[in-house]
Formats: C-alpha cells, sequence, structure tokens
C-alpha cells in the first residue's frame, strides 16, 4: 500500500530501521516473524484510518486495540501485541536510534487484564500420575499405529528436555550425541547455543522412533528429526513422500492430541510440557543455576519465577515415584530399541 503523507513514511521507516535492528542483532526467526506480523497489522490500520497524516497517539494505539479485541483475539493474545507495539515505540523514540517520535503512544493502562482464572496454573497442568503415564511407551487405542513411536518420541524429549517449540523443530539427528548423553540447541532463543542432557528414556524413545521408518533413512543427518512426509497430515497442497520440517502448528496440535489420548487431559502445549519438567526437576532437587542452564534462561529472575510458580503444589516424595517410573520405562524402552534395532 503506497505511504501518502510524511507520517506514513515515517513509521515505514521507523518499522523497518527496528526490524533491521531485530535481524542484526541476531534475534531468532520466530521473534522476526511475530514483530513483522504485529507491525503490518498496526500499520495497515494506521494507514486505513481518517487521521493517518498525524503520528500514532493514544487514540490511534486504544483503537487498533479495540479492532483486536473485535477480532475475536484472546487477551493474553491482545497483551502480547500491544507488548511488541510498545517495544517497538520505545525504540523509535530513542534518540539514539533515530527518535522519530518524542514519546511512546503505547499506555499500559491499554493492556487488557486478564484474570488468575484465565490462567492455566503451571502446577495443575498434569498430575505426576499422569506424568506416570506418559512415561510408558504402551500405544492407547487412541493414537495411530503408524505415527505413535514419532509422538512418543516428541513427548518424552519435551519432558526430559525441556525444549522450546521451535529448539525441538530445529533439532536434527547431527545434534545428538549419543556418547556423551546430551543433544545440541544450535540456536536458542536469542540465537543461543547450549548442551542439554539426553537421558536414557529419550534416546531409547528416538532410536524406536529412527527405527520404525517414518523418518526416511534415506534424509540426511543435517535435516529435521522431527517432520512428516504426509501431505494431508501437515495440511499443504504437495505431494505425498516428502520430508518435511513441523511447522509450529503442527508440533502443538500432535502433543495435545498425544497427551489427551495418553492421559485423558486436553489442550496441553508444547511449553506446558517444558513448565512440567521443570517442576519434575525443582522437585527433584536440581539446584536453581542448574534448571537456568538447562532451560537457556539469560535471566535468573526468569528460572525464579518457575520455582515460585512450581514448588508451591508437588512435594520430594511424589517427585520420587514419578523417577522410579521413569527409571522403569527407561529399561522397557531400552529393550524395545534393542529389539527393534
Amino acid at each position: 500500500m503506497p505511504r501518502t503523507s510524511a507520517s506514513e513514511r515515517k513509521l515505514c521507516q521507523a518499522s523497518h530501521a527496528y526490524l533491521k535492528n531485530l535481524a542484526a542483532t541476531s534475534q531468532s526467526p520466530r521473534t522476526l516473524y511475530a514483530y513483522t506480523s504485529t507491525l503490518e497489522s498496526f500499520m495497515n490500520f494506521y494507514i486505513s484510518g481518517a487521521e493517518n497524516y498525524k503520528d500514532p497517539t493514544y487514540t490511534t494505539v486504544a483503537a487498533w486495540r479495540d479492532s483486536l479485541v473485535e477480532r475475536g483475539l484472546t487477551p493474553n493474545t491482545v497483551r502480547q501485541y500491544l507488548t511488541r507495539l510498545r517495544v517497538f515505540f520505545d525504540f523509535a523514540c530513542d534518540p539514539s536510534c533515530g527518535g522519530w517520535y518524542p514519546t511512546n503512544p503505547v499506555s499500559r493502562r491499554f493492556f487488557p487484564q486478564t484474570s488468575q482464572a484465565d490462567r492455566r496454573p503451571y502446577d495443575a497442568i498434569l498430575t505426576d500420575r499422569q506424568v506416570m503415564r506418559l512415561w510408558r511407551c504402551d500405544r492407547p487405542s487412541g493414537c495411530r499405529r503408524d505415527r505413535w513411536p514419532r509422538n512418543y518420541a516428541i513427548i518424552i524429549l519435551l519432558l526430559t528436555t525441556e525444549l522450546r517449540n521451535a529448539e525441538l523443530l530445529s533439532l536434527s539427528p547431527a545434534d545428538l550425541d549419543w556418547e556423551s548423553g546430551e543433544l545440541i540447541v544450535e540456536r536458542g532463543k536469542g540465537n543461543k547455543f547450549r548442551r542439554v542432557e539426553f537421558p536414557e528414556i529419550a534416546q531409547s524413545a528416538v532410536r524406536i522412533y529412527l527405527a520404525s521408518g517414518i523418518r526416511p533413512r534415506d534424509v540426511p543427518d543435517t535435516a529435521p528429526l522431527f517432520g512428516t512426509t504426509s501431505a494431508k497430515e501437515f495440511g499443504v497442497f504437495q505431494q505425498d513422500g516428502v520430508w518435511r520440517r513441523g511447522s509450529p502448528q503442527w508440533l502443538s496440535s500432535l502433543v495435545a492430541r498425544h497427551v489427551k489420548a495418553v492421559t485423558g487431559v486436553d489442550n496441553v502445549r508444547t511449553h506446558d510440557l517444558r513448565h512440567v519438567g521443570a517442576r519434575l526437576d525443582l522437585n527433584s532437587g536440581m539446584p536453581m543455576e542448574e534448571l537456568q542452564a538447562k532451560l537457556g534462561h539469560a535471566n535468573p529472575n526468569t528460572t525464579q519465577i518457575y520455582s515460585g510458580r512450581l514448588l508451591s503444589r508437588t512435594g520430594r516424595k511424589s517427585a520420587v515415584l514419578v523417577r522410579e517410573e521413569q527409571e522403569r520405562c527407561a529399561q522397557i524402552t531400552a529393550q524395545l530399541a534393542q529389539e527393534q534395532s
């Protein structure tokens, strides 16, 4: 859409400079996509308005927020949009970054309030007994036989390594250090490198998955570990038989279906399993500094938030039972992997 006014051109220039700076500071592709989408949404709304010859004001931002609500976006999603826009205007108001605007028009008073009832408590996502069911390599009737090894390996990896959605999707066989019992996260959040423990139950689950043939054997080790050759499963109109990396939506849907089939709990996300795994680590006595490194948190305060939400529920006594079940299932899974090798 052409920029006809000086104000429109200014917003376009500031947005371009901000996104360019994000790319230069090695932000993840997912972060770049999120900010690009948010700025495009706001810019399109601003250009279509009657006062697009003026710089964006508090009234402009409030009206844009109201349009997001009318589209049916949840309060949490609206907050994310407003947070990104506020960060952008912080950049655009900084004299050292261009100083396009004198003040930030995104007031925190515009942020919708979310009640505690709207937030799913991290310590109530899955009980310890439900986690114990997820350890078991026993396919329930609701899970397809031809996809079970892949889905089981994904769940076990998420629970034991606590990788983020994008980190798991970027994982390749070349990143698995079987001898050292570690896996490598080449580009975590903030483009950071780290090593994460690759425990025995996860190793056996991945071996079973690779032996199943779901991932074609002729695909190179540098290609994504998890994906699909089924165009129907991935929801795209392409030829079957082509190995494709899964999308974040594909992975989230896969996790939700698997967890519901095994435990009966609905709407469990990939990030939920990250929190469940952190809960188990903390209740098993993992030091906070070690958990921070495992989760890839740059700020220890973020890990402290995890501890405040997680330790309030499950005691160490229950965590011992969960770990015992994990070890028992690890032995069974290792035997299955050896039989299939």
